[in-house]
């Protein structure tokens, strides 16, 4: 998205989530309170959106935000839809920040240790690999085949 001129937007894309519907089919917006007596006009034209904003007759910049909202066909029923690799990344994410978050918790109380210099040797040992992991869990998504093929690290 930019701006184009007082009052001018232009949207290039969806980042891909949607495509773009013709422009009598699907389009909508809504405003900011602070921009709800502004006038909004659409138009599409090769693959680009420009949303025209006027107040009074006049040109005008939106003071917070519009958001566009596009509508979508009914996705087929779960069943039918193969494998998502978006679901396999979100389910790699929320295991990688369920295991950094017992790093963390393990971590903690060995660094406070090191912090009042009353460490043990096996402590500053622990916590070195303790922090050894968390770095290899932080670099999860670096592996080939991920995510869907993980190769885990493992905890002290």
């Amino acid at each position: 998205c930019y701006r184009k001129d007082v009052g001018v937007y232009c949207v290039t894309g969806t980042q891909g989530m949607v495509p773009f519907p013709p422009l009598d089919q699907g389009w909508g917006y809504g405003l900011h309170p602070a921009d709800s007596s502004a006038e909004v006009g659409l138009s599409f034209d090769d693959g680009l959106l420009t949303v025209t904003v006027t107040k009074g007759g006049e040109p005008y910049d939106l003071t917070v935000m519009i958001t566009l909202h596009i509508l979508v066909p009914d996705l087929p029923p779960q069943e039918e839809l193969p494998p998502s690799a978006i679901d396999s990344v979100e389910a790699v994410q929320a295991q990688v920040a369920h295991l950094r978050a017992e790093a963390d918790y393990a971590i903690a109380p060995l660094q406070d240790a090191v912090d009042i210099e009353e460490a043990t040797e096996v402590e500053l040992a622990t916590l070195k690999a303790w922090k050894k992991y968390r770095v290899a869990l932080s670099r999860v998504h670096e592996q080939e085949g991920y995510p869907l093929t993980i190769d885990w690290p493992a905890a002290p």
